[in-house]
């Protein structure tokens, strides 16, 4: 089986829900990673090879921060035009690196190669949706007609919450599943049980922490208001900072004595300075684009046994409740830190519900359907619409 995976990020970057899967893919599926071009990173023009898979960059671009530019790429003309270069840089990649031709199986995550794959033939698309991409701020207007696009013309499109499901319904795929997203629980637990790091061995307890991508979504307002609520706790913070979060976290932490950033950090690391983490937290904002995710800390979080405290930015946490602690607003967002350092947490509970949400189990879930979808395609069959509506996408 050969696959192309069409992507909005590169291969070396984070390791996202793209390559958790698709490095867990049978050994005999052969895969070619399409990486976006990223101003100031790396961009390997040319195919380089990481395993089994080959990963290649490919200008394709859904915003970008110049504003003539942009006003250009608004214009249906230019996109047109572009969007022919882009068909034949492709022709010349897929040529080159051996998946040409109608066997492949296109993954795609990426709404913006929607008026290039009509021309590109397939044995199957799958659109693998893990954000609702039209919540982005940055987003263009023209943006909704190639999600309208991908969400037809997939043979199988993968939602990661409820509300994706519903919105790639209304969008017109014929075939949508519900599949969350994971964690590599081997690597966690292994982790988690090597000990405190070292810059976290002179940080006073209890800890308060978060691991994770500081961006847009992350409610600094609500993390003040941690950090001042529980003055005598450390507030640790562990992760990338974006764009103009970098700002406001330096705000908060000039008002705030207790707040720790000890930056990004090693992914097969992160496990065991979430373990040195007496109550973990996802102050997340609650916004059109978090009501769509499933977050991948979540998961993570619980594979290293530790109390949780979660805003509900989903109904699909529902049914979570009482494994973690749900907030509906700040001052129950507080309650629940509150109630976590008292209780502790059931660790076994915790452990068990990461296990069963591992990334190998969730790629297994993709190839499953993949193999299913090829197989009814090739007798003739159509899909059934599937009701998704079972709770949390994880569950």
């Amino acid at each position: 089986m050969k696959v192309v995976c069409f992507s909005e990020i590169q291969w070396r970057y984070v390791r996202t829900r793209k390559q958790q899967v698709l490095s867990r893919f049978p050994a005999d599926w052969e895969i070619l990673f399409l990486s976006s071009v990223v101003r100031g990173k790396p961009n390997n023009f040319r195919p380089m090879r990481d395993g089994r898979v080959v990963h290649v960059c490919v200008p394709i671009f859904k915003n970008v921060p110049q504003r003539r530019l942009r006003a250009l790429l608004a214009l249906p003309p230019v996109r047109f035009v572009w969007n022919a270069v882009i068909l034949a840089w492709l022709s010349v990649i897929l040529l080159a690196t051996g998946f040409s031709g109608r066997n492949r199986v296109f993954y795609v995550s990426n709404i913006y190669y929607a008026a290039i794959l009509p021309f590109l033939p397939r044995s199957l698309l799958l659109y693998d949706c893990n954000d609702d991409h039209l919540a982005f701020p940055d987003t263009p207007p023209w943006a909704r007609k190639y999600f309208l696009a991908l969400a037809r013309s997939a043979d199988l499109a993968i939602a990661v919450s409820t509300r994706l499901a519903e919105i790639l319904g209304e969008a017109g795929a014929a075939d949508v599943r519900l599949v969350g997203n994971g964690v590599d629980y081997d690597l966690f637990r292994s982790a988690a049980e090597s000990g405190v790091p070292d810059d976290m061995k002179g940080i006073a307890r209890p800890v308060i922490g978060y691991s994770g991508v500081v961006a847009q979504w992350f409610d600094f307002e609500l993390f003040d208001s941690i950090a001042e609520s529980f003055p005598r706790c450390s507030i640790v913070m562990v992760g990338p900072v974006f764009g103009a979060q970098a700002a406001e976290l330096a705000a908060v932490a000039s008002r705030r004595g207790n707040v720790f950033h000890l930056g990004a950090k090693p992914y097969e690391r992160l496990g065991s300075y979430i373990a040195a983490m007496d109550v973990c937290i996802i102050p997340l904002k609650r916004n059109k684009l978090m009501r769509s995710a499933d977050q991948n800390k979540l998961y993570e979080y619980a594979a290293c046994g530790r109390p949780i405290v979660t805003m509900k930015h989903s109904e699909d946490l529902e049914p979570l409740r009482g494994m973690v602690h749900l907030a509906g607003s700040h001052a129950e967002f507080i309650e629940g830190i509150r109630l976590a350092l008292a209780s502790g947490a059931n660790r076994e509970t915790l452990l068990e519900f990461a296990r069963k949400r591992s990334w190998q189990a969730r790629a297994d879930e993709i190839v499953s359907l993949v193999r299913e979808s090829i197989a009814r395609k090739r007798s003739g069959g159509t899909p059934e619409r599937h009701n998704n509506r079972n709770g949390h996408a994880g569950v």
